[in-house]
């Protein structure tokens, strides 16, 4: 394949420009074996890490050929690592533009991979979506189910680790986040239950630089086998797309060097936000999502692994 460019966990960024149309993103984005970026091409080191800032002469990131398991709102696919989830919660925030966000597959070397691509525009200071492949059961959405041994009390675990490791590809602003919803009681109801969410903590391992900052404000740093991380806290966070109106803490742990592949040490981030009584350790762990929060712009991601390791 000629001119191919692997990215992990990093990003094709564009400051400005028209963003990919779904008519494009449908139509026209070209096979895998043709994949070019046709200028601007700009590699950096961060830490042992790769990130590239890649566009065509008209800013438009281009799709590589993939196979789409289906673009509706909300769609779940099982797979081997997780639900596939097309998750839109804050769709309206395009108002009358055009947006496309779909679950995708692709073989590589005989092994099916999993993602999802996107096209949302740009000039809003917004989160449309956060496609996402998770374990266990949001209380958001709790079927499909995957791994019923969720929902995990937090006092009970002796382990939790979490690895993963993407393929991303963008001309926007974006993070990559496991994010898991924690619960005052062990639902494990089939419908949706938003009464029982006590707090949602979010783990970011890699951000563009325009993207938000994490919710509320910065309470402290914590190191961790020789990594930083920064600390964030809101005590009474809600839906920012207004459709609910419950409330809930949110808690942020941001990386303080982006990693492209990555394990971060679930059960001592956790740990320590019980210390500094931000939550408590008799909280149930309903699941954990591993997606992208998108701002803008057109792209891909693909799971290469991602895997949640727990002992109680």
């Amino acid at each position: 394949m000629n001119n191919i460019i692997k990215i992990y966990l990093a990003s094709f960024v564009v400051a400005s420009g028209p963003w990919l149309s779904p008519v494009l993103a449908d139509e026209s984005w070209q096979s895998e074996g043709a994949e070019q970026y046709q200028s601007g091409i700009q590699d950096r080191e961060i830490g042992k890490s790769l990130l590239a800032r890649h566009t065509n002469q008209n800013n438009l990131w281009i799709k590589p050929g993939t196979d789409i398991i289906s673009c509706d709102d909300y769609y779940t696919a099982k797979t081997d690592q997780g639900i596939l989830t097309n998750n839109v919660w804050n769709k309206h925030a395009a108002k009358n533009d055009d947006w496309r966000q779909c679950l995708l597959k692709k073989t590589v070397d005989g092994k099916v991979e999993y993602g999802w691509s996107w096209s949302w525009p740009f000039g809003r200071k917004v989160i449309y979506a956060q496609p996402q492949i998770k374990i266990g059961s949001s209380p958001w959405q709790p079927e499909p189910k995957f791994d019923n041994a969720f929902p995990l009390k937090i006092a009970d675990l002796k382990r939790l680790e979490i690895s993963h490791h993407t393929d991303v590809s963008t001309n926007g602003d974006h993070n990559t986040a496991l994010t898991m919803w924690l619960t005052s009681k062990k639902y494990t109801g089939a419908k949706p239950n938003k009464s029982v969410i006590a707090a949602e903590i979010m783990i970011w391992t890699y951000f563009t630089d325009g993207h938000f900052n994490p919710a509320g404000q910065k309470h402290s740093e914590i190191e961790i086998k020789g990594s930083t991380w920064e600390v964030w806290y809101q005590q009474d966070w809600n839906d920012k797309s207004g459709v609910n109106d419950n409330r809930w803490v949110n808690v942020s742990f941001r990386a303080k060097t982006p990693s492209l592949s990555v394990k971060v040490p679930a059960l001592e981030l956790l740990n320590y936000a019980v210390q500094k009584r931000l939550i408590a350790d008799s909280l149930f762990i309903a699941d954990v999502e591993l997606g992208n929060e998108i701002m803008n712009g057109a792209g891909i991601t693909w799971v290469k692994d991602f895997r949640v390791l727990y002992d109680k």
